[in-house]
């Protein structure tokens, strides 16, 4: 998916406006109909920030580097799994990877 893609996905699932997203993040409306339909792409670091923010949704998720959304749950669990021992990591390894071949990725 696409940065247009997805910010039209998120703005829907909020059942935002083009104008309600363009003031909450301080551009027009005119901006956001530009970006939604790939003709342009913020130039300012700030307002991909501000969306991300707004959305709470990690840059890689809005920028389609990455399908993972939960920036905030991703950092929790990189720092619970960083204090756990050696040994309870490869309990939560052999876990999650017993999870992913019980529930394969759909094509």
């Amino acid at each position: 998916m696409t940065f247009s893609d997805r910010l039209r996905q998120l703005r829907q699932e909020k059942k935002m406006t083009q104008s309600v997203l363009g003031r909450a993040i301080d551009i027009s409306p005119r901006m956001i109909s530009f970006y939604e339909s790939g003709n342009h792409f913020p130039r300012d670091e700030i307002i991909l920030k501000r969306i991300a923010g707004l959305f709470q949704v990690s840059l890689d998720y809005l920028m389609g580097y990455s399908d993972l959304r939960e920036e905030d749950s991703l950092k929790k669990l990189c720092g619970t799994y960083r204090s756990l021992s050696a040994a309870d990591r490869k309990t939560v390894m052999d876990f999650m990877e017993f999870l992913a071949e019980k529930n394969p990725p759909s094509a």
